[in-house]
């Protein structure tokens, strides 16, 4: 019987192929949205990492149980202290993110990389794919210089040469050999990190005075707890440990709460909500999509009455015509689940072009089987959705009624309420989506209005370090540094021009902790600290932030004169409340170091260094001649700054034509990166919220349309007894404002209570903001009024005498 019911559907929905073709179009586009989401839901949330046991790695952090700061990396001796006295770790691995230059051809190449402890590849359970993993020999200070590299990167510069390992490249400015002694395996990726990583090298050869410094947190951490271990039973040890510690080390340990914590939820806990809120607006958009079939089968059905009729007059059961209606249903879904599919892989396509930088393991995203089996049952589910109710309300025609010509059956009542549910569904759930895009909307327009304290405009970017083999020491490291800026100084098109060791929203910290000369020092771990950024004179103004007070670093502060720093509102608000901070000393805690003083000699404005959305912290601007960097970035400003990109590259060659340069670009461009995020979350609800309001206007104009259809007999009856045009369209659109108004209630309602799930993704606006909510009521409304519009003209212009013989 259902091969029979199957071989019917398809004859059925070949001979109507205008309904098919909607039918299946309004499914294919609502499923290939739900499909591609899901794809990326998949490969970000519920696949596990791709390692031996994933369930037992898990990172290392800290909590301060003073101010609660948490802490993302430790210093070297408490990692070491980690590494070799707990029990619940079978690993532990440490790792620091860094950059270096491959020197290899005419053109040196900046490769991101990590320096990790020996046993990185080990603790995850992963073999290279070419050589072997680092040795304990080459995991110490002194060692022999190697590194693996990433598949990709043997793919690119090497063309997949198998003799790789072995061959010593030029890596570095030291401009010193560094043997290859592994390739990873393809799509390798360490998942606690933000970005693709071409090299990997041990962190042991250069560690310096930082394997002592308790206090110098720099290292990340991650471990492989032993087997029948919990994430639990590992932060109870970690607990007493840290406490065992801070008893041993008061003084740089004290109130420091080590933690374990699952690597996978480390890597999905960022992106989550915006995942989460736009798999639930694609579930809203193919609710609306069924809506709006189920009322073109609710059409259909109207249209069939007299064939349905005569099926259950010859003896087909109730049962019998359901399961025919369902069967059709199911046809239609699952031709739209294999186009959607088809539009699904485009639609990814689309995903990874438009998704910003820093989105974890968004390359393993696939139409996988996983996929592949949730579109088909999702198609499955959606077919019987849509088609139950428009199946069930057809299975029992009057047949006294419904045999008679020209009548529509005493259902019709029925499916012209259910068909105006729908349409209010559709008008609620679209309104809800539309709320959530306007929020968004609203949120990142506040986000990009935020001053950040610094003029971003015109200006160009550049990062470089001297090459050690050229300048060995700090000396002749400043001298190159001090002649570049004189010559970019002196280049045609630029007004000014500084440098600082950390560009604004560029991702690189440096804190410095500090006591106050003259008052008691702080209890240990109670240190005030700030963020600290070394700069040449001209930085301040060449950003344009404001001096408010005191003078600004000059070329006087050298190394052989006392220390200065420049202080923000914040730092000065924050540690010298009510009092003149000018003139004020700060003792940097630094053990090998502990006569290093500051002196503050001017307060300048606040700027917004970590990120936008996050309030100014406490600043201290120092000057690099007093404390030698050897990597700068450089900030150039100009009335037409952005095109000097190749004129700097030019003028870095003529001073040194074998000097690597990087980051080329602007603050403008560094800007925008830090909103990537936001936009494409608000781009992608946006574009289904659109999707959704033309569903719903379709919906509405099809119920519309429908009703002049059915009251034409009546409308008629109305004009001929003296109803003008204008009465006609008022009751056409009277109609669909009902429909309308009820929905916006139940949408504002919903709204209301589901935006409180984006609440961490909204920035300047509340979940409940009015004029959002304003705004999109009137947007619905006036979609609703010009769905209704053709429909209600229709109508107006109805022959009397032609619509009372209709019938």
């Amino acid at each position: 019987m259902i091969g029979n019911d199957l071989r019917y559907s398809l004859r059925t929905l070949a001979k109507q192929r205008g309904f098919t073709a909607v039918a299946v179009l309004t499914l294919a586009i609502a499923l290939a949205a739900n499909t591609a989401i899901f794809s990326v839901v998949n490969a970000i949330l519920l696949r596990p990492l791709p390692f031996a046991e994933p369930e037992r790695i898990v990172n290392l952090t800290g909590i301060s149980r003073i101010d609660g700061a948490a802490y993302p990396v430790y210093s070297y001796p408490n990692f070491d202290d980690i590494r070799r006295e707990t029990k619940s770790f079978e690993q532990v691995m440490g790792y620091t993110r860094g950059r270096n230059f491959l020197m290899e051809g005419d053109e040196p190449e900046l490769l991101n990389g990590l320096d990790v402890t020996a046993n990185f590849l080990t603790m995850l359970g992963v073999r290279p794919q070419l050589g072997r993993t680092f040795t304990a020999d080459e995991d110490r200070e002194g060692g022999p210089l190697v590194m693996m590299i990433s598949h990709e990167l043997w793919q690119r510069r090497f063309n997949s040469d198998r003799n790789i390992v072995g061959r010593a490249v030029r890596f570095g400015t030291s401009g010193r050999a560094r043997t290859i002694v592994g390739v990873l395996p393809p799509g390798f990726r360490f998942p606690a990190d933000e970005v693709h990583r071409d090299y990997f090298a041990p962190f042991h050869e250069d560690l310096g005075p930082a394997r002592t410094q308790r206090d110098s947190i720099w290292i990340s951490v991650a471990a492989r707890m032993r087997p029948g271990v919990t994430v639990e039973q590992a932060n109870a040890e970690l607990k007493a440990f840290g406490l065992r510690l801070e008893k041993q080390y008061p003084r740089e340990n004290a109130g420091f709460v080590f933690l374990a914590s699952s690597m996978h939820e480390g890597v999905v806990q960022d992106i989550r909500p915006a995942l989460l809120m736009l798999f639930g607006a694609v579930a809203v958009v193919l609710l609306i999509g069924c809506a709006n079939v189920a009322n073109l089968l609710l059409a259909r059905a109207t249209a069939r009455h007299k064939e349905i009729s005569i099926r259950a007059a010859i003896g087909a059961t109730p049962a019998q015509i359901t399961m025919q209606l369902l069967v059709e249903s199911l046809v239609l879904s699952l031709i739209a689940g294999a186009a959607g599919l088809l539009l699904a892989s485009w639609g990814i396509d689309a995903l990874l072009a438009l998704a910003p930088a820093g989105i974890p393991r968004l390359e393993t995203v696939s139409l996988d089987g996983r996929v592949l089996l949730f579109t088909t049952l999702l198609s499955i589910f959606t077919g019987i959705a849509f088609g139950l109710a428009p199946a069930i309300s057809a299975s029992r025609p009057n047949l006294t009624e419904a045999l008679k010509e020209g009548t529509r059956g005493s259902t019709e009542g029925k499916r012209n309420r259910l068909r105006s549910v729908l349409v209010v569904s559709a008008v609620a759930m679209s309104l809800m989506l539309l709320a959530g895009a306007g929020l968004l909307l609203r949120s990142f327009i506040h986000v990009t209005g935020i001053d950040p304290g610094y003029d971003y405009r015109n200006t160009a970017t550049m990062s470089l370090a001297p090459r050690m083999l050229t300048y060995p020491d700090d000396a002749k490291a400043a001298a190159f540094h001090d002649r570049l800026r004189e010559a970019i100084r002196n280049m045609p098109g630029v007004e000014s021009v500084g440098a600082m060791d950390a560009l604004p929203l560029a991702s690189s910290e440096t804190f410095w902790s500090f006591n106050i000369v003259g008052r008691p020092e702080f209890a240990p771990g109670t240190q005030p600290s700030a963020r600290t950024v070394t700069i040449t004179p001209d930085l301040i103004s060449t950003l344009r932030i404001p001096l408010l007070r005191g003078r600004d670093i000059s070329e006087r502060d050298t190394e052989g004169t006392p220390g200065v720093a420049l202080v923000n509102q914040t730092f000065a608000r924050q540690i010298f409340p009510n009092q003149d901070v000018l003139g004020q000393k700060l003792r940097l805690n630094r053990p090998d170091q502990p006569e290093d003083v500051l002196e503050i000699v001017g307060v300048v404005g606040d700027a917004r260094w970590r990120s936008l959305t996050d309030e100014p912290e406490a600043m201290m601007f120092v000057a690099v001649k007093q404390r030698p960097r050897r990597f700068m970035s450089y900030v150039v400003r100009g009335p037409h700054a952005e095109t000097l990109g190749p004129s700097l590259r030019a003028t870095v060659r003529r001073l040194d034509a074998q000097q690597p340069i990087a980051d080329l670009g602007d603050l403008a461009g560094l800007r925008g990166n830090s909103l990537a995020t936001r936009r494409f979350n608000m781009i992608l609800l946006a574009v289904l919220a659109v999707v959704a309001l033309v569903l719903a206007a379709v919906g509405i104009f099809s119920v519309m349309n429908y009703a002049v259809t059915q009251r034409t007999t009546e409308i008629g009856i109305r004009m001929a007894l003296g109803a003008e045009k204008r009465d006609v369209f008022k009751l056409i659109v009277g109609h669909a404002a009902r429909l309308v108004v009820l929905g916006a209630a139940i949408g504002v309602a919903g709204a209301l209570l589901s935006s409180r799930a984006i609440g961490t993704l909204l920035y300047g606006v509340k979940p409940a903001d009015p004029w959002t909510f304003a705004a999109i009521v009137v947007v619905i409304a006036g979609t609703a009024l010009l769905a209704s519009y053709l429909p209600a003209r229709r109508a107006a212009k109805v022959d009397p005498l032609v619509a009372i013989r209709y019938d």
